[in-house]
Parts: C-alpha cells; sequence; structure tokens
C-alpha cells in the first residue's frame, strides 16, 4: 500500500522556546489531545480534542515525522499554510511558519493494520449521555440495546452510522480489514448499522 512520508519543521520567533505552550499547541492542532476536566461537584469529565490528523490513520516515524494515506495529505498541507485546525480557534495563523519534505512511501500492512486500530481506539463520539466513548464500545453497546429492542437516542444509530463511514471507506482500510480480528469486528458493526 501507498502513503505519504511527511517530514515536517516548525519555524516559531526566536524568542519561543520549544518547550512554550505556542509550540505544543502546533502538535495538539495536528494530532489532537485529550483534555481532564474536574468540576465542582467532584466528577471527572475526559474532552477529547480534535486536530487536523484525528481522524485520520496515521504511522508515526518520530517526533516531526509521519506517514499518513495520500488523500490526506491535502489536509495535512492545509493546516501548515492555514494554521486552520478543529483543535483551536486560531483567527490568525501566528508568526510561525511550516516546512515538510514530501515522499510517497510503500507502507507494510503490518503498520496500516495497526494505525487503524489506534484510529479506532482514539475515535470518540458524544453518546447519548453526554459523555465521550469510543466509537466501537458505542456501537457494540447500541446493537446490544436494539437487539434487546430498547430505544437508542434520536439519531444516534445515524451519528454512528456516518462516523464508522468515515473509518470503512478509506482505501487503506479496505486492503487490510479482513486481516484484523478488532477490524472485522468494527466492519461487522459498521455493516450492522448500515442495513438499519
Amino acid at each position: 500500500m501507498k502513503g505519504y512520508f511527511v517530514q515536517y519543521k516548525f519555524i516559531l520567533p526566536k524568542d519561543v522556546k520549544h518547550s512554550s505552550y505556542t509550540y505544543q499547541k502546533l502538535f495538539r492542532a495536528i494530532y489532537g489531545y485529550s483534555q481532564q476536566v474536574s468540576k465542582s461537584n467532584g466528577k471527572t469529565y475526559v474532552y477529547h480534542r480534535l486536530g487536523v490528523l484525528s481522524g485520520t490513520p496515521f504511522i508515526k516515524h518520530g517526533k516531526n515525522c509521519v506517514v499518513i494515506p495520500q488523500e490526506k495529505f491535502s489536509d495535512l498541507i492545509g493546516f501548515f499554510k492555514t494554521g486552520k485546525n478543529p483543535s483551536h480557534s486560531w483567527t490568525i495563523k501566528g508568526d510561525w511558519k511550516a516546512v515538510y519534505y514530501l515522499n510517497e512511501k510503500e507502507v507494510e500492512e503490518a503498520d496500516v493494520i495497526s494505525s487503524l486500530e489506534n484510529l479506532l481506539d482514539r475515535t470518540y463520539i458524544l453518546n447519548p449521555s453526554k459523555e465521550h466513548g469510543s466509537l466501537l464500545s458505542e456501537m457494540e453497546k447500541a446493537k446490544k440495546q436494539l437487539s434487546e429492542r430498547k430505544k437508542l437516542g434520536p439519531n444516534y444509530s445515524q451519528t454512528l452510522l456516518i462516523e464508522s463511514k468515515k473509518i470503512a471507506n478509506y482505501p487503506w482500510f479496505k486492503e487490510v480489514y479482513s486481516k484484523s480480528d478488532k477490524l472485522k469486528r468494527f466492519y461487522s458493526m459498521y455493516s450492522f448499522f448500515k442495513d438499519q
């Protein structure tokens, strides 16, 4: 399978240290991050903030190197040029730029499978209880509820189908899903909701 190997470097003003929050925000904007928030009632909530590559299978080859499916390259380059990302509401790009090197790369099947399994683990949706749950576990819970003739929240089946379709439609996924138990389980859930 083919992917794009992208090596990138951020160039910031000299007074910005690598340990600064600005630098951290750039990586969060690419990969997303999780945030724990403790409320006054003593309950802790975990929020998953999206990055440019949050919905993308990727293979990290170091801090500033990533292999992505060819069709996702434009999203990453768009961020490098404009700063636009789902994680931060930047109205202007800021005083930074990115330089990058691109090369087409043959990707090992095992790495693709691992990247897709990892994508499943980090894909969260807001469930009817207004909490973030992993897509696969939410699909399994919803299927169980339907088999017990319980109703789901309004439009919840549709939400599960829309989010799972994004993963199932990746060319990488179509090539390898039959070689992973986890991906096969996910595809079975996806097919179930598609047929509802």
